[in-house]
């Protein structure tokens, strides 16, 4: 099922974003998972930004052996050329991860050469997974 968050970014898009969601599955689960040509660039500076960013917003995830595991996933949509046209986070109680998210793929995922296995805009799922000590 779509959460609330996924829903409102697309009802907030340009009226281009209406055709977009009117494509896009009702349900994120049936998504295929996105494959890319290479890893999205991810530095440890950008794990120490998203551990300030989920702490600053007192953000609650589940914790192992003294580590907190946060699992942030969006749909995104890919263009027939392997750009990111479009990137909505699923709803995790962390909203500012979310953020974060979309605004690290928005930078880096198009460099990692999204596949796109037709020849129209096609939507996939993916995550990033972050952790940090407790």
């Amino acid at each position: 099922m779509i959460d609330l968050l996924f829903a409102t970014a697309l009802a907030s898009t340009a009226p281009q974003g209406a055709d977009i969601a009117s494509a896009m599955p009702a349900d994120y689960s049936v998504l295929e998972t996105a494959q890319f040509t290479k890893p999205i660039y991810y530095a440890q500076r950008h794990e120490m930004a998203a551990e300030r960013a989920a702490k600053k917003a007192k953000c609650k995830f589940p914790t192992a052996e003294q580590w907190v595991y946060a699992r942030i996933e969006a749909a995104i949509l890919v263009t027939p050329d392997g750009e990111l046209a479009k990137i909505v986070p699923v709803e995790s109680g962390c909203r500012e991860l979310e953020v974060y998210m979309v605004n690290h793929l928005s930078k880096y995922g198009s460099k990692a050469g999204p596949k796109s296995n037709s020849g129209e805009n096609t939507w996939y799922k993916t995550a990033m997974h972050f952790r940090w000590p407790e």
